[in-house]
């Protein structure tokens, strides 16, 4: 099994007859060529005209390009609700692990005998929370 990373941006045309056939697939997929090029192309390798022909093919049927987009769309629409999902978990998260942390300070503060205006002070839990945990004792 073999592994080709194309690097699309850095192609550098060239006659057809002198590209590799690695060359002539990265000439295909950096649409830098005009009409008579991509046939000249296809003319030089029997899957790229396939290619070429299942492409056009491909933008000639309405319904299937249809399919394409509306596919394409729900995946963008997918990941971006997944990313979304994500950061509002993490928000909630932070802001759960925030609001633990400073019951676990309240708690310490009350085990000291602090006022509960100065735990609510450095807490920023209001005073009826804290009053709440003094019962819990």
């Amino acid at each position: 099994m073999e592994l080709h990373f194309l690097e699309v941006p850095k192609f550098q045309k060239k006659p057809i007859g002198e590209m590799t056939r690695m060359e002539r697939w990265l000439a295909y997929f950096s649409n830098k060529l005009n009409t008579e090029e991509m046939e000249e192309l296809a003319m030089s390798d029997a899957t790229i005209k396939k290619a070429v022909n299942d492409a056009d093919i491909f933008m000639m049927d309405f319904e299937e390009r249809l399919k394409y987009i509306n596919r394409q769309m729900a995946i963008m629409d997918y990941n971006t609700d997944m990313r979304v999902s994500r950061e509002e978990g993490l928000a909630d998260g932070r802001k759960a692990g925030r609001e633990e942390m400073a019951i676990d300070i309240a708690r310490d503060m009350l085990r000291d005998n602090k006022p509960i205006e100065e735990i609510a002070k450095y807490t920023k839990l209001p005073e009826d929370r804290i009053q709440e945990l003094t019962q819990e004792k």
